[in-house]
């Protein structure tokens, strides 16, 4: 009998791995048919305010732009999580002065919840209600939700595609991607340049427990605010806390690391620091030893 419980969860692992590789294998299947893809708008566009109102509003010409569309399955309001589209958008125009549009394009299966949704969240951009999906029909967008997202690029062709709200990995991508090159379309320079006073910690000795917490200070010597993106810990002992708040000119951030040893001996532990700075990522090394 022992053998035989082995023998089936031995089975149950390869279909395990089995299903993962193919989850993977579909996952890049649409990541690839979507690369370098056109989207096609649909003729005379109606943009609204919260749903309701009627704009006067075209498709701006830009180097970039973000594309949201959002179909009517499931739950609206949870899968939208506009609150962080909210801070999203910010960044966004922080980092490129306003010039990349966020475009939301709704299909949905009650107007009055989006229009509820979008005062609710304070998202008072130009929206699109598209009754009739006619985007989904000329476009056929992944029934996935979390591929129904797209940074475009001046021709309206797929650079990337995942929703960055929902994924750190892909918010890094859209940011990095948007804040390329010298200038953007208005004219401003998308990067700038940072001191930072100190990239070395030595901890010294410390007690296995007891957390230790060090702060980190850049400070912006350039010309435009600095924006920290995300940042990645080379292990999960380590927590990290920043302001998301754009960096002006000539002003300075500070960057909390709190390092938890959960093992003895010599550790050497990095955090990055991901923004639209010449040099990004600012890699910050902690290091010492825990008895």
């Amino acid at each position: 009998m022992r053998n035989i419980f082995i023998i089936v969860s031995i089975g149950f692992g390869f279909l395990f791995l089995s299903c993962r590789d193919n989850q993977k294998t579909k996952i890049a299947g649409i990541v690839a048919g979507w690369q370098e893809r056109e989207i096609i708008f649909p003729e005379d566009i109606v943009f609204t305010r919260y749903g309701k109102d009627t704009l006067s509003y075209q498709i701006p010409v830009s180097d970039y732009k973000i594309l949201m569309y959002v179909d009517s399955t499931g739950c609206t309001g949870c899968k939208l999580q506009l609150h962080k589209w909210r801070e999203f958008i910010k960044e966004v125009d922080t980092l490129t002065g306003g010039s990349v549009p966020v475009l939301f394009i709704f299909h949905p299966r009650d107007r009055k919840e989006i229009s509820y949704l979008l005062r609710r969240d304070g998202i008072d951009i130009p929206v699109y209600i598209d009754i009739d999906d006619r985007t989904d029909k000329i476009n056929h967008f992944p029934s996935r939700q979390e591929f129904q997202c797209f940074l475009l690029d001046k021709d309206n062709k797929v650079i990337y595609i995942g929703n960055p709200v929902n994924n750190v990995r892909i918010k890094r991508m859209y940011l990095s991607q948007i804040s390329r090159g010298e200038y953007n379309t208005a004219g401003t320079a998308k990067k700038t340049r940072i001191e930072v006073g100190q990239t070395e910690f030595d901890l010294g000795t410390l007690q296995q427990g007891n957390p230790v917490t060090i702060t980190a200070t850049i400070h912006n010597t350039g010309d435009v605010p600095f924006l920290i993106f995300d940042t990645k810990a080379s292990c999960g002992c380590t927590d990290v806390l920043y302001s998301k708040k754009p960096v002006l000119p000539d002003a300075s951030t500070k960057i909390e690391i709190t390092y938890n040893a959960n093992d003895t001996g010599y550790f050497n532990k990095t955090v990055s620091v991901y923004g639209n700075a010449e040099g990004s990522p600012v890699v910050l090394r902690l290091k010492g030893y825990v008895k």
